[in-house]
């Protein structure tokens, strides 16, 4: 029970953090993590009832998104407040979208509680996805900052990758041109589903690639 109690305690004081950021608070995507992964836990353990899990996922997601936004624009060189109409809509669509899945989390979180008989790990694997979220975030507000500047796609650390990551590995388009085709790491339509991929856009001074970037599979 002491045990349950102090991890409780950890839950409201993170929750407390959250609230307490500022607007552009330094967070990363690991502390990102560290949110989604508690507050899994403490759902699932019976420690965070459920308004409060939704709470911290929804302030998690408003800010730590944001944040990586912001960090993806200023790879480009283009500050928070210098963000265009057209990047704050596309910001606010994916945290609301993102916002929309909570609810269905939380039903599988509790239908899969300690308390029913179930197991963490599957749990905590799928908060990992929420976390990719982060990158996903900062590749588009990259990719929308960095208009008619070049970039390169670069294949991530994993030691294995998708058809889709392979093909892209190396090309080089304008930020406009991967934007018109809606193709970006993470994405959903990469045959990865997007959910493991490390990869990232590099700014590049090289000669871009000829044709259209290929179609994706996923």
């Amino acid at each position: 029970m002491t045990e349950e109690l102090d991890e409780l305690r950890g839950m409201l004081d993170l929750l407390r953090e959250l609230e307490d950021a500022g607007e552009y608070a330094t967070k990363s995507m690991a502390d990102f993590g560290l949110a989604i992964r508690s507050g899994v836990r403490g759902l699932w353990k019976g420690v965070l009832d459920r308004p409060s899990f939704l709470h911290t996922m929804t302030l998690a997601i408003r800010r730590q998104l944001r944040i990586a936004w912001h960090e993806g624009a200023e790879r480009c060189g283009i500050r928070p407040d210098e963000l265009s109409p057209p990047e704050l809509l596309r910001l606010h669509m994916i945290i609301e979208e993102n916002i929309g899945y909570i609810p269905g989390f939380a039903d599988a979180i509790e239908a899969g509680s300690q308390a029913n008989g179930g197991k963490l790990g599957p749990l905590l694997s799928r908060a990992e996805m929420w976390t990719n979220k982060y990158m996903q975030a900062q590749s588009l507000g990259q990719q929308m900052a960095c208009a008619d500047r070049k970039l390169r796609w670069q294949l991530g650390p994993t030691k294995v990758h998708c058809t889709d990551c392979s093909k892209l590995d190396g090309r080089v388009y304008r930020a406009s041109i991967w934007e018109k085709y809606d193709i970006y790491p993470q994405s959903p339509q990469l045959e990865c589903g997007g959910f493991r991929c490390l990869c990232s856009f590099v700014p590049t001074d090289e000669p871009g690639t000829p044709g259209r970037p290929p179609r994706l599979s996923g």
